[in-house]
């Protein structure tokens, strides 16, 4: 057993690279006890060892150089507890980011997964769907311009991991008493559905009421609506229904996931009740 060994038996002491150890020396965190003046050869003592080991871990706690600069200067047992408590407090947020993010790539895939299998394009269908929340600004949207600028600033209100790719969170709200497309001008308002009202001001939280609704999916461009809407109109009239309250277009998979047209999938909803 001896005490001064070479960059390379000292690396493999931690399993780390000599590369590493060259870098601890630059930067002062780690010198060699000696370095040949004529070879340039780095010699280092096994009673570093603990030191290298420490600085191991707290690198895979996630600590940064400076941070285990840090730890080192006048280490005492509170300055390292106080440092290990605010790496731990850090950590479990992140934790908690990932843990949400998890749950909305899961909800993300198992949404996609569902809404892919759907064959019955342009077919009307009658659900009965709770009540939702939504946020928006109410404002009007004349056109894609429009549409862009209002939804930036409607996801920076959430306080979510990815709220939006992948999700069908997007939708417009139509008066129905306009049936041609270029009289929506005045009609359209963008709003995204919400899974939780924390941390957003209660000024921009609607209601869509539960109820029974005419549904119809279509593939296609959300402005290409006009002709689906007038079917929809004509089923609801043949059926004895009337329209009772504000027109959701929804959009299912859009461009956050595709740039194929033929993929996208909007869905419209339309509330109805018995004459």
């Amino acid at each position: 057993m001896k005490e001064r060994l070479s960059i390379g038996e000292f690396a493999r002491l931690r399993n780390i690279t000599t590369e590493t150890l060259r870098h601890y020396d630059r930067i002062g965190l780690l010198k060699p006890i000696e370095v040949d003046v004529k070879t340039g050869y780095r010699y280092y003592s096994i009673l570093q060892e603990e030191k290298l080991g420490t600085i191991k871990e707290l690198r895979q706690l996630g600590m940064s150089i400076d941070e285990i600069q840090m730890y080192f200067d006048n280490r005492n047992l509170k300055q390292s507890m106080n440092i290990l408590k605010d790496k731990h407090c850090k950590l479990k947020n992140r934790i908690k980011e990932l843990r949400h993010l998890e749950e909305s790539i899961s909800e993300k895939i198992e949404h996609l997964e569902e809404i892919s299998q759907v064959t019955n394009f342009e077919e009307i269908v009658i659900k009965e769907i709770k009540e939702r929340g939504i946020i928006s600004f109410d404002k009007q949207i004349n056109n894609e311009i429009d549409l862009r600028y209002e939804f930036l600033e409607l996801e920076n209100i959430l306080k979510e991991v990815s709220p939006i790719v992948g999700s069908n969170r997007i939708g417009l709200i139509i008066k129905p008493e306009n049936l041609k497309l270029n009289e929506y001008n005045e009609s359209v308002v963008l709003f995204l559905f919400i899974k939780d009202k924390e941390n957003i001001d209660e000024k921009y939280i609607r209601r869509i009421p539960k109820g029974i609704y005419a549904c119809m999916y279509y593939s296609g461009d959300i402005w290409d609506i006009e002709n689906y809407l007038r079917k929809m109109f004509k089923y609801i009239e043949k059926e004895n229904y009337s329209i009772c309250g504000d027109i959701l277009q929804i959009i299912q998979i859009d461009i956050s996931v595709t740039d194929q047209i033929e993929e996208s999938l909007v869905e419209i909803q339309v509330p109805i009740k018995k004459h």
